[in-house]
């Protein structure tokens, strides 16, 4: 096992997000009380909406229900309702029957494609849960958990959600940003960039990644203010071949900023990479920004975040079959947006965080818009304008219950850019034998580092 205090020293892969004043972090012992009694263990509203379109939550699923056949780690999470069927689909014909429970992006999704972007909605569900040891961790966060001066970090805080009982914007980013995830996986996983004309670029990668504010192995008490690391390299196409990304990222990033470092095999040396943050582009075609990965990470200081009233939105929720291996990349890859047929999208209740860039700082984004499950606290929706006010891109994720964590979380990321009609997947697995495995043996302290990168883009 690593241990913490060396592994500070390096710094690690967080995914950081804004903040306001210490003081009003901390919640009382008697509010900290209602989780896990009026509400969920996760901070939840546990009862269902006055429709009935949204159900109580049960959380009666805990891993992998008896009734699929799901092989373990490393193998496609097998969909446990695969007998259900659509309620209706939105259409480009009849969106506006439905638009008090959709967002700018997929009302635009709709306004651009008319022909072609569908949603199917299906009944929703609200049954799986994390175990708990999470559960745990999110109530010591709701009595510790502070913001750091400036609020470009947090302090004290330790496992998913730090704070559960949020009071304003800047504790709801960080709630998306810690969001439950594998504290250490490894897989390979396909990028696809497909352009109005239909031409593709696509890429893989094997993707390394240890959560350590995430690990159960790792004690509250010597947790040292770190995160996480990742490293990508690079496997195709040829010309690509051999290069090789590795983040360390602190959860203080005032303290310390984002740390990255890059091997091009062409020059065979590596160097640190200082763009790799903020509004820097990222991936084929430029169609995202390196703070657009899982619709928001990094530094939060460019931004003002402000909460929103709470919305009822269709969702993207337990699409498994967007993983399923009888979808080749060539059925997935439709020109405009992902084929619509394996999508599958539920009535969830949602946070609304809001970015709004502050005065003198410089982001393509003048503002950034995202829509968090309440369930889990991840962004599964988010919507990036210009600063004319325009929608520019809109993004989401698709979420199932991701069995060997266990719990819901995230797998493919989306990105919509509606000036140039051309998306990006990210994390397409369908021809990869298998989503990313969790990994038991974390791997050693040499292996996240600078020194270890050139071996990577050697092999």
């Amino acid at each position: 096992m690593i241990k913490t205090k060396r592994i500070f020293n390096l710094g690690v892969l967080c995914l950081a997000m804004g903040v306001t004043a210490v003081a009003n972090a901390k919640v009382s012992p008697e509010e900290a009380a209602k989780i896990g009694t009026e509400l969920t263990a996760m901070g939840a509203n546990p009862a269902g909406n006055a429709a009935g379109t949204i159900p109580a939550y049960t959380g009666e699923i805990f891993g992998a229900p008896d009734w699929v056949d799901y092989k373990g780690t490393g193998t496609y999470y097998p969909n446990p309702y695969p007998d259900e069927e659509p309620l209706f689909t939105i259409s480009g014909q009849n969106y506006r029957d439905f638009e008090a429970n959709l967002t700018d992006g997929q009302i635009a999704m709709f306004q651009k494609y008319p022909d072609t972007f569908k949603m199917p909605i299906y009944p929703s569900k609200r049954d799986s849960r994390y175990n708990d040891w999470f559960h745990e961790q999110v109530k010591l966060n709701a009595v510790n958990t502070v913001l750091v001066e400036g609020g470009n970090g947090i302090k004290y805080g330790f496992g998913a959600t730090p704070f559960p009982l949020p009071k304003n914007g800047q504790e709801l980013i960080w709630n998306h940003v810690y969001a439950p995830n594998p504290y250490a996986t490894s897989g390979s996983l396909m990028v696809a960039a497909v352009f109005d004309n239909g031409s593709q670029s696509l890429s893989t990668r094997v993707e390394d990644r240890y959560f350590q504010v995430m690990d159960p192995n790792v004690s509250r008490d010597s947790y040292d203010d770190v995160a996480a690391m990742v490293l990508a390299a690079t496997t195709s196409p040829a010309r690509e071949k051999g290069k090789v990304v590795l983040v360390h990222e602190y959860s203080n990033l005032t303290e310390t900023p984002r740390n990255a470092w890059q091997y091009l095999p062409g020059t065979r040396r590596v160097r640190r990479a200082p763009t790799i943050s903020y509004d820097f582009p990222d991936g084929p075609g430029g169609l995202r920004t390196v703070d657009d990965a899982l619709l928001f990470n990094g530094a939060t200081d460019r931004y003002t975040w402000k909460m929103e009233p709470m919305r009822e939105l269709y969702v993207p929720y337990n699409n498994y079959d967007m993983d399923d291996p009888k979808y080749s990349y060539n059925d997935l890859l439709t020109v405009h947006h992902l084929n619509p047929k394996p999508m599958r999208y539920e009535l969830h209740r949602c946070w609304v965080v809001v970015g709004e860039l502050k005065s003198g700082k410089r982001h393509i984004y003048a503002k950034r818009r995202i829509y968090m499950e309440e369930d889990s606290w991840h962004g599964l929706l988010a919507d990036n304008y210009d600063g004319q006010g325009n929608l520019w891109r809109t993004n989401m994720r698709t979420f199932q219950n991701l069995y060997d964590m266990p719990g819901m979380g995230p797998r493919i990321e989306i990105y919509h850019d509606l000036q140039k009609g051309a998306y990006l997947a990210n994390g397409l697995v369908n021809e990869e034998g298998g989503v990313p495995k969790n990994v038991d043996e974390i791997w050693p302290l040499s292996y996240f580092t600078p020194a270890n990168l050139r071996k990577l883009g050697l092999r």
